[in-house]
């Protein structure tokens, strides 16, 4: 799955397709970019380029500018939040009557992801008013998210409530090992939201 083509994170300088090594290349510098923002929260073309061992010339090689770079790491988060909810949230869960354990596993891989890259999404979202493709990325991981919990749920608005509900576990408050208080009230809320959909469906 890919949110962005190629040319819309400006990583091409040319027409001409990529060689192998190219590729690895990127996705080494891409990786970097990730790994620099999760240790600090910031990156630059020097840090990324040690920690990919290479040159900050093969930064800008592959990336226009940093924003760009950004993006490109911001997608790698997007698309394994959006495989766990694929893989997580599924209507054969709820058929088995699951609905409460699938909403626990939900939460409790939605709270690590966002502890993992918490500062990756700070940095992103702090650059989103400023970089189209930042904005265009982040519209369509929100566009394929609401897709699969629309059909999973059977309720467009259950699918957005749902899912503006658990982008707030994006805090602090709530990510840490003891705030499992925390995150047990989002289960709750999120099973109640759930289920009372499906009561009023019922009458």
């Amino acid at each position: 799955m890919k949110l962005l083509h190629d040319d819309e994170h400006g990583a091409a300088r040319t027409s001409t397709a990529r060689t192998a090594r190219s590729r690895r290349t990127r996705a080494a510098l891409v990786a970097a970019v990730r790994e620099q923002l999760q240790a600090t929260g910031e990156f630059t073309a020097d840090t990324v380029a040690e920690r990919a061992d290479c040159s900050p010339a093969t930064f800008y090689g592959h990336f226009a500018t940093k924003d760009d770079a950004l993006t490109a790491a911001f997608e790698l988060v997007l698309i394994e939040m959006f495989e766990m909810l694929r893989d997580t949230v599924t209507a054969e869960r709820i058929e088995r009557g699951e609905t409460e354990l699938m909403i626990g596993d939900f939460v409790t891989a939605q709270a690590r992801a966002f502890r993992v890259d918490s500062l990756v999404f700070r940095a992103a979202l702090a650059r989103l008013p400023f970089h189209k493709n930042l904005r265009r990325l982040y519209r369509e991981a929100e566009r394929v998210s609401l897709e699969h919990l629309a059909l999973t749920l059977g309720d467009k608005a259950l699918a957005e409530r749902f899912l503006v509900m658990s982008q707030g576990l994006n805090n602090p408050r709530a990510l840490p090992p003891k705030a499992g208080h925390i995150r047990q009230a989002y289960v709750g809320s999120l099973i109640g939201m759930v289920s009372e959909s499906s009561r009023s469906k019922d009458l």
